[in-house]
């Protein structure tokens, strides 16, 4: 139990135990604030729910690095964008704040702040997500006793919008860009890869007699170095049937720019692309001189989903070729583009009913 003494300062002094048998003390100036701690403090350990004070005085930007160095299973490229987040903003409003102190008005303060400096929603959002997901470690190692990451009002999140290119414009970008990517951008278009995945093709993935395209690897670029790794996530790595043209194309293509070192699309000077350097010295030119901007590299990936789409493939297709773990990632990303398909069974229905010669029967009129 917990004990109350006045000391020779006129100060109430509350001694009490922790869970762990540990004596600890604290003071204060007033008998009913006193009162309050030792009850709060016993029933707490009645409950379970008791967090030592002296752990919340943790710096904030101790504890963070202490949780993303014990993160597991995280790609690098992820791995360096939180990094960012935390350096640039993040640390420089918490670092050194204890996490006992941030409050929940402390939180949306810089949630504001970052606002006034006109960051993006999603950046803020996701900025969000890590802080929330520090505290969220201090409560569950007992460190302080609920987070202060409730009840804050963020930005709304606003997705940038997807671009779909008709066949004629996919065609029009191809015979725009460099002769070296004009495979490319039909692959993109046709076989629906995200640019990691396309730039991370080698010739062995390809197998041209039975039309199979294996994703197997996706290049990434972290820190000026890159990297080929595995895709995604196990539902990325997958084999496709690509259409006759494609083959032909890539054919093509293999026999004017094969590299040394087995990539599929590969640097002028040989070896991997990087996708700043593709992005500037011909994507960007290709664009502007064909189908005009915005467009990203990704787009070709949505074009190839709205392609599909278009001519009714199923859902379920159409998210293995995408490579979606869930279905419902593909319905959310490009259910929109569906609405027209439910008329379309209902003509469907239609016309099997007229075709089979089935008798209308009608109800008779009443007077």
């Amino acid at each position: 139990m917990s004990s109350i003494e006045k000391t020779e300062h006129s100060t109430y002094r509350v001694r009490y135990r922790t869970p762990d048998g540990r004596s600890r003390s604290k003071s204060f100036k007033r008998r009913a604030d006193a009162d309050a701690f030792a009850a709060t403090v016993e029933t707490s350990k009645l409950q379970g729910t008791y967090t030592d004070p002296s752990l919340g005085k943790t710096p904030f930007g101790d504890w963070a690095r202490h949780v993303q160095d014990s993160r597991i299973n995280l790609a690098l490229t992820t791995r360096a964008r939180d990094d960012s987040y935390f350096r640039s903003l993040i640390f420089p409003y918490f670092a050194d704040e204890p996490l006992a102190r941030v409050n929940p008005i402390r939180v949306q303060k810089w949630v504001s702040t970052l606002v006034a400096k006109e960051y993006a929603p999603g950046t803020i959002r996701k900025a969000y997500q890590l802080l929330s997901a520090v505290f969220n470690a201090a409560v569950n190692s007992d460190l302080i006793p609920r987070s202060p990451c409730r009840g804050i009002k963020l930005p709304k999140d606003v997705r940038e919008e997807m671009r779909f290119l008709s066949p004629e414009e996919v065609e029009q970008l191809a015979d725009a860009i460099d002769p070296r990517y004009r495979a490319l951008v039909l692959t993109g278009a046709y076989a629906g890869l995200r640019p990691g995945e396309l730039f991370g093709l080698k010739v062995n993935s390809l197998d041209m007699l039975r039309r199979q395209l294996k994703v197997i690897a996706n290049l990434t670029e972290v820190s000026g170095h890159l990297r080929l790794g595995p895709p995604k996530s196990k539902a990325s790595k997958r084999t496709l049937t690509m259409p006759e043209f494609l083959i032909e194309e890539l054919a093509q293509h293999l026999a004017h720019y094969r590299d040394p070192e087995g990539w599929v699309f590969s640097a002028p000077q040989g070896g991997p692309v990087r996708r700043t350097n593709f992005r500037r010295r011909s994507w960007m030119p290709a664009v502007q001189a064909s189908v005009g901007e915005p467009l990203r590299v990704h787009d070709l990936r949505h074009t190839h989903a709205a392609l599909l789409i278009a001519q009714g493939v199923h859902v379920k297709v159409l998210q293995d070729r995408l490579g979606h773990a869930s279905i419902t990632t593909t319905l959310d990303t490009y259910g929109h583009l569906m609405t027209g398909l439910d008329e379309a069974a209902a003509d469907a229905l239609d016309s099997i009913r007229n075709s089979s010669g089935t008798r209308v029967l009608r109800a008779p009129m009443r007077n």
